[in-house]
């Protein structure tokens, strides 16, 4: 008789395909529900690379860079001589003044002036405002620098943990494809035992609701792949969703440093706090610079022009007394300001300067134990993941076993269908749970990496 035959190649096929291989019949089986067509090959460093040339956010950060440097630059130009070119023109009561400037006015008209020429004003000294107004920018400058550093440091974890869920749900996608392949043929196995008058129709009802009951679940993971490689387009700075044949995460449990050294690293590695040190040395040159405003400035002025007049004046009514005239000029000039009483608007603003360098100290330790806190959780969840994909690896051996006698106790009629799909569903909660172990494990490495900040400086 063949029956008896067709069922053990029916078991045997099943748990075949439970391990990982294929069957011709398998893929006939779900070939209504195909996954799209792969795409162009990206691999991790691929991903990271193009997000660091791509991602807008990188782009931002490196344009206020810019505009920091650009500021150092107009802030520095005091210290340059100023040279202007000007060419000024009067009539009637007002008049042309040394400094190249029109004043007036005068009782009646007398002159009427043209005078092109040039003039140099220069800051002799304002007593170390300046220049601790260039050394608060730069260090702002510095920064923005490091503020670029931050971006990119994001940015590659973004990659990362959108790369690592990518290829979970890629995971998922072929264990939801797997238990679908495994319930059809129970379902295929029940019908033929109904046929035969060995099952009852319950079994066969049973056995077709959990088929698409499985079927739903592929379809919801194979919906969670697309968004999942939409996620990663985005994290690297691309649009649509994409379709890409990623490498594979192997997975290799290291031992860690420990954490007292890791928070060391990170305390000394960290751009963002690199950033705010850079920020409490801006806000104390900015006290020094308001200080500064009680001493003045001493500045010095030149000028270098020739006038032309000419309004012809006749007191008598026929005789011209004032033909007009020309010539070349120069002047020379030194101002000192001294403030003597300006209302408290510096002393207001030695205050707000101090205030803000307060404010960025304290801002800076916030930033540190929140950096340390990052260190701590991430060291902790890298711990749970490593002791939870040892478990999960157990369970899904032992998950193996229960359903190979589950389908055994089935055929030798000493179990029930449900007994069968209950164990097909253990074991895919423990494969999935084993997903899940592994790429938090991977998941929890790369926040670790950012947390001591030892990532971004490889790119």
């Amino acid at each position: 008789m063949l029956f008896p035959r067709t069922v053990k190649n029916l078991s045997c096929a099943c748990i075949l395909l439970l391990c990982g291989g294929t069957m011709l019949f398998a893929a006939e089986t779900i070939s209504s529900r195909p996954m799209p067509a792969a795409g162009t090959r990206l691999s991790w460093e691929q991903a990271i690379r193009t997000a660091l040339e791509k991602q807008p956010l990188i782009k931002m950060a490196e344009h206020e860079a810019l505009e920091s440097q650009a500021l150092v630059k107009q802030i520095e130009s005091a210290n340059y001589p100023q040279v202007t070119g000007i060419v000024s023109s009067s009539a009637g009561n007002t008049r042309v003044l040394a400094n190249l400037g029109i004043s007036g006015s005068l009782p009646k008209p007398t002159n009427y002036l043209t005078t092109p020429g040039i003039r140099a004003d220069y800051l002799i000294t304002d007593f170390g405002q300046t220049a601790h107004r260039i050394l608060s920018q730069k260090s702002l400058a510095a920064s923005a620098e490091k503020a670029v550093l931050t971006a990119k440091a994001l940015t590659i974890l973004s990659v990362e943990q959108a790369y690592l869920n990518c290829l979970k749900q890629q995971r998922l996608v072929d264990i939801s494809r797997e238990v679908l392949n495994e319930r059809e043929l129970i379902r295929q196995q029940t019908e033929a035992f109904y046929r035969r008058q060995l099952r009852s129709k319950l079994d066969l009802d049973f056995a077709s609701v959990e088929a698409n009951r499985a079927e739903v679940v592929l379809i919801k993971a194979q919906n969670n792949l697309v968004l999942a490689f939409a996620a990663l387009n985005t994290a690297m700075g691309l649009q649509g969703s994409g379709n890409y044949l990623l490498e594979q995460a192997v997975l290799s449990v290291t031992p860690s440093a420990s954490p007292e050294s890791l928070v060391q690293d990170a305390l000394n590695r960290r751009p963002e706090l690199l950033g705010s040190k850079d920020r409490i040395q801006a806000a104390e040159e900015a006290l020094q610079a308001a200080k500064a405003l009680r001493f003045g400035s001493v500045t010095a002025i030149g000028t270098l022009a020739y006038t032309w007049w000419g309004h012809e004046e006749r007191p008598s009514g026929k005789d011209v007394s004032n033909p007009g005239a020309k010539m070349g000029w120069y002047g020379l000039g030194v101002t000192s300001a001294v403030p003597l009483y300006t209302g408290g608007r510096i002393e207001g603003q030695i205050e707000e300067a101090d205030a803000r360098t307060g404010e960025t100290q304290a801002t800076t330790r916030s930033i540190a134990n929140d950096i340390v806190l990052q260190v701590a959780q991430a060291y902790l969840s890298r711990l749970t993941a490593e002791q939870q994909v040892t478990v999960s690896e157990e369970k899904v051996a032992h998950a193996r076993e229960a359903l190979t006698l589950a389908r055994e106790r089935y055929k030798a009629s000493l179990g029930s269908i449900l007994d069968v799909t209950t164990a097909t569903t253990d074991l895919l909660s423990a494969e999935v749970g084993l997903a899940d172990a592994q790429y938090d494990y991977r998941a929890s490495e790369a926040a670790l990496a950012y947390a001591t900040g030892v990532e971004y400086v490889r790119y």
